[in-house]
């Protein structure tokens, strides 16, 4: 479930759709109406969200990373030949 939320391929398909929603946002907002002060309180409430959703994602890949670098650690041991070029 983790993954599916924040996988390699949701993090690109959240990053597109934060960039759409922003550049919508800035457009409604400079071009159509100018942002009321609920709008301003949103876009931060918004920013907050994206970046919960960074840290989320950045935590679970060290996560894994830490994994499988003990896995490494614990395995080296038993082998014979470590072929570090492929």
């Amino acid at each position: 479930m983790l993954n599916t939320l924040f996988g390699a391929k949701a993090q690109v398909v959240m990053g597109i759709l934060m960039a759409v929603l922003t550049a919508v946002q800035t457009f409604y907002w400079t071009v159509i109406t100018p942002p009321t002060i609920s709008a301003v309180f949103l876009v931060s409430m918004e920013a907050l969200f994206f970046t919960a959703y960074g840290v989320i994602a950045t935590g679970l890949g060290y996560r894994a990373t830490e994994r499988v670098e003990a896995h490494v650690v614990e395995n080296i041991e038993n082998a014979d030949e470590v072929n570090i070029n492929g």
